[in-house]
Parts: C-alpha cells; structure tokens; sequence
C-alpha cells in the first residue's frame, strides 16, 4: 500500500494510503476510512452508516453527519440520495484539510463545519431527517468515543430528528451497542453489521415496523445493479420496537 500523506502535529499522526483507487485515512494507526470512487460501498463499516436510508420511505433530504474525517459515508448518502442538504460535522481541521484534498468530499450542498459535535447540537436550533453519530477520537490502536453514548446525548439527538427522522450510531462492538440501546426512545431499533469488523451500528427509527423497514432495504438493493451491490457484507436485524 503506498503512502500518500504523513504529517505529525501535536503529537498525532496523520497518514493517507492508497491501493488501486482506494485510499484510506489513518490517525494514529486507526483506520478512519476507506473510499474508492469507482464503488458505491466498501465492504466495510461505512457501509452500515448509510444502508439504513435505504429502509425509509421517502429518501432523506436533511442530512448530518457527526464525525466526518474522510467522508465515506458522505459520498455514499450523496450518491444514493442527492440530498438537499448535508451538514459534517468534524473537530480535526486535519481531517477536512484531507478530506476535500485526497477524498473528493466537494459537493454543491455540503457544509464541513469545524466544531465539537456536543456544543454545535447545543446551540443549534435545525432538525434533520438523517442523523449519523460516527464520533471517535485519536487514539493507538482502535478509535475511541469522546464522551458516552448516554441518555443527555441519545436526548441531544433526538431532539435534532424531524417527525420521521432517523438516527444511526456507531458502536466498536456488541457490549457498548447494549449500553446505548437503553438510551433510545420509543420506536424501532435495527441493528447492522458486517462479519469483517466488531462494529454494531444501532438504527433508531423514529417510526416504521421493523418488517417494514427491512423490505423497504432489500426493495431499494434489488433495484440497484449487482456490480453496485456485490461488495456489500451486511446483515440487519430488529432488537426492539
């Protein structure tokens, strides 16, 4: 895998590698993300983030993602969706510094805003039909949350959902997705996973039955032609509703 990109500042370390046309970013030897512009998914975490806004019924048009750093999932919502709006959300200039240089994130209805996710919601007074949490933090070896996944947050969020809104949240594995599923409120929980990583991406809908949302998906991917969808390694099911 080439080097694309190094840079140390304050003590973090910032690397761009590339394989054939994809790249991936890494921040202190944790793997962020993974974009291939010739492919729509990725086969990997990314995947999970934007699957569940193929489950709705009407595609989303307010978009906001929390925790940018290449903008995988970004492009994926664009592409499938074209929504009217997407809002990114991320502390690290580094990370949009890369993102627009060697991820392609340039879209004419994007805004990448340099903030703390927490104080950004705190003073904001817009709702969004698509909330992606994907918040992690630098540190050795795996990604880290910055703060919990508790209550105050979960209510921070939902405040910032439309009436048919749905929020997506990454979670490093099965014992902190368990911990922030009690958090939720009333509603249908999915939760999406892959076999190549520990990852359990809870997905909040603020209304749908679980049945119906997952024919709404596999509706939505049986229309999309097996060179887009063969590089999906997914799997969804219901935990509560």
């Amino acid at each position: 895998m080439a080097l694309l990109f190094k840079k140390n500042h304050d003590g973090v370390t910032y690397e761009v590698r590339s394989a054939g046309n994809t790249r991936r970013l890494y921040t202190n030897g944790a793997f962020h993300t993974q974009f291939n512009p010739q492919h729509l998914f990725t086969s990997g975490v990314w995947d999970l983030l934007s699957l569940p806004s193929l489950c709705m019924p009407e595609a989303p048009k307010k978009v906001l993602v929390l925790g940018v750093a290449g903008g995988t999932v970004i492009h994926q919502l664009y592409k499938m969706h074209t929504p009217e709006q997407i809002v990114g959300i991320e502390l690290d200039p580094t990370h949009i510094q890369l993102a627009r240089e060697h991820f392609q994130l340039e879209y004419p209805s994007l805004e990448l805003i340099r903030a703390d996710a927490r104080q950004w919601l705190a003073s904001c007074n817009q709702k969004f039909d698509y909330i992606v949490d994907d918040i992690f933090i630098h540190t050795e070896g795996d990604p880290e949350r910055p703060y919990a996944a508790d209550r105050r947050w979960s209510r921070l969020l939902a405040k910032h959902l439309t009436n048919n809104g749905v929020l997506v949240q990454n979670h490093i594995d099965s014992r902190n997705s368990k911990r922030a599923l009690r958090h939720f409120g009333r509603g249908t929980v999915l939760e999406f996973s892959t076999d190549k990583y520990e990852n359990k991406v809870l997905t909040w809908f603020k209304s749908g039955t679980g049945k119906a949302l997952k024919k709404n998906l596999r509706k939505e991917l049986e229309q999309l032609p097996r060179s887009i969808t063969k590089r999906l390694r997914h799997s969804c099911r219901v935990i509560s509703e």
